[in-house]
């Protein structure tokens, strides 16, 4: 009879310890989720209009000259980002028609579909990119800086 006794013991010591390991093991996991730091807000390349005027003592005159320095400078890597989208644009229509004038035209198809699958998943997985804003939030942007 002493050694079933014992034994109970034994096992329900084992169970309780490994009740306490599974029980802490969950908490800490749950624990860490909620107190991981999250991702730092993406720093703006530039500093802002804000950030100038404070820093550098602008004066009213200076600070309307800056600003219409960012709108003309915006203007300009406007037209760079559309030339440099059109061209890539042409670049990848003519490794189209390349690859093309090697498949059949079965393997074509089946490369489109690959393509379009391949263009899913990868917007799926990316978050949007700046070009990507609607336009009245790139102005909105716009806005915020040159104040």
């Amino acid at each position: 009879m002493n050694n079933k006794y014992k034994l109970i013991i034994a096992l329900s010591l084992l169970v309780v310890f490994a009740l306490g390991v599974i029980v802490g093991v969950l908490v800490d996991k749950n624990y860490q989720k909620k107190t991981k730091p999250k991702p730092a807000q993406r720093q703006e390349p530039f500093p802002t209009m804000e950030v100038l005027k404070k820093e550098l003592q602008l004066t009213d005159e200076q600070e309307a000259q800056i600003k219409d320095i960012f709108k003309r400078s915006e203007e300009r890597f406007e037209v760079f980002r559309k030339e440099v989208h059109a061209r890539l644009k042409q670049l990848r229509e003519q490794l189209k028609t390349e690859m093309d004038s090697v498949f059949t035209p079965e393997q074509q198809k089946k490369m489109q579909e690959l393509m379009e699958r391949y263009i899913r998943q990868q917007r799926r997985n990316t978050p949007p990119r700046r070009e990507d804003k609607p336009q009245d939030q790139k102005e909105q942007n716009l806005k915020k800086k040159g104040e």
